[in-house]
């Protein structure tokens, strides 16, 4: 379904979930390609440039932070972000999120292992997306604790559930974990506050 919303300055109709789902996946192999090429000088100066005209592109057709796709499409894999590792909802419910989340290759911390700093930032976009879920008043990030129990391996199919724990008025405790198979990755536990009207 193509959306009705056009960013400032654009004349046609943004793209459709399908397409710019594509455009997420085409930046996310482009990070993972990037994280373990050894390019050479005239490679390297070639890309950069090729790059600087593509942002020069999507400069063009900018929109307020309220019109903007990215990290706000419900129907998008990951949201129809690239900042965190790939993750795709499968079961969602008002207090629980499952789903497969993927650790490529630009999530590299050593030795074939995910960087120990992305595992934290997947809990939060998954707590968030669930607190902060379509008509729900937004919530921030209060507290964030992770426990690693086990090696979360690059490119591997892992599992994911987070749940709302308990509500205290505006304060909301989350809880989840990541899989593989079996195995227990790491546990996870957040606080979130529901913000107050005109709160930023």
């Amino acid at each position: 379904m193509t959306e009705s919303l056009v960013p400032r300055g654009i004349g046609a109709t943004v793209a459709d979930d399908a397409t710019y789902e594509g455009l997420i996946e085409a930046t996310r192999g482009f990070l993972d390609a990037l994280a373990g090429a050894v390019p050479d000088d005239a490679s390297a100066a070639d890309l950069a440039a090729e790059l600087r005209g593509w942002a020069s592109v999507l400069a063009e057709r900018a929109g307020a932070e309220q019109e903007r796709l990215f990290a706000r499409r419900a129907g998008v894999a990951s949201h129809g972000q690239s900042m965190t590792p790939a993750y795709r909802v499968t079961g969602e419910g008002d207090t629980e999120l499952r789903g497969t989340t993927r650790f490529g290759g630009y999530f590299l911390g050593g030795n074939g292992a995910a960087h120990g700093g992305a595992i934290p930032l997947l809990f939060d976009e998954l707590f968030g997306r669930l607190i902060n879920g379509e008509g729900r008043p937004p919530a921030r990030t209060a507290y964030l604790h992770v426990d690693f129990r086990a090696v979360v391996r690059l490119d591997r199919d892992l599992g994911f559930r987070v749940r709302r724990d308990r509500r205290e008025g505006r304060k909301q405790y989350v809880r989840g974990e990541i899989r593989d198979g079996d195995s227990v990755c790491a546990e996870a536990e957040a606080l979130f506050v529901e913000l107050r009207p005109g709160q930023p």
